[in-house]
């Protein structure tokens, strides 16, 4: 069977309709879709910081993308920002192994900090690379289906994998946990030998102490390190 081209994506929505013709994607726009859809929803601010120079520029752009039904754009309860999915079609045309992601109002002040997090991650260790949730995820339930063993094991908010190969897996808290849940997710580390260090992001000074208090009861500083991160909960 013949692999349908790009350019024969574009022309069919998602629900199966030619879009308008004339629309011409650009390079940058599939690193757009792509990157969109690997991190399951982001802003417009986030989409300029990395690709675009202004926002009036972004706007432009995301509105023709999607005009073109490639993403799709939703007002957050939060602070009443766009908030940017690709659209399925959108994911076709980008070549990413992912489906849709849910509008999950819930987890979404999280993931968007995650997103912000991860690009100051990326642009202070040059050479690395980010692997989301959303991938974490689709490969831990693809491995389950030889091992179901697997399922054990936490997936993190994100995985950066150094220059030199070092996987760190990265956490951010937004708010303290109990002392409980900070046990449980150091001892599911314990075992878990798929990544190298564990760089977990706190909220406060006095969160950050009392991780660390908890990694050390569990012999696990050479593995486990806090780090404080404030992150506006309004967010």
């Amino acid at each position: 069977m013949n692999r349908t081209t790009r350019e024969e994506k574009l022309a069919w929505d998602d629900a199966g309709e030619r879009r308008a013709p004339g629309f011409v994607v650009m390079p940058r726009d599939v690193e757009v879709l792509a990157w969109t859809a690997r991190h399951g929803m982001v802003t417009s601010e986030q989409v300029c910081s990395r690709f675009f120079s202004s926002l009036r520029a972004t706007w432009r752009r995301l509105g023709r993308l999607e005009s073109a039904r490639l993403i799709r754009r939703d007002r957050a309860l939060i602070s009443w920002r766009h908030i940017v999915r690709t659209s399925r079609a959108g994911i076709s045309l980008a070549d990413v192994d992912l489906g849709l992601a849910p509008l999950d109002y819930v987890r979404m002040a999280h993931n968007l900090a995650v997103v912000d997090l991860s690009e100051e991650l990326l642009a202070a260790h040059p050479g690395s690379r980010w692997l989301t949730e959303r991938e974490l995820r689709r490969d831990r339930m693809r491995a389950a289906r030889r091992d179901p063993s697997v399922l054990r094991g936490r997936i993190p908010d994100g995985l950066l994998v150094l220059g030199e190969g070092i996987r760190v897996a990265v956490e951010l808290d937004r708010t303290a946990k109990r002392t409980r849940r900070l046990e449980k997710l150091v001892a599911s580390y314990a075992w878990q030998g798929e990544v190298d260090r564990v760089w977990w992001y706190m909220p406060s000074n006095a969160a950050v102490e009392r991780v660390t208090d908890v990694i050390r009861a569990h012999g696990m500083e050479h593995a486990i390190e806090a780090r404080l991160r404030r992150v506006d909960v309004r967010r």
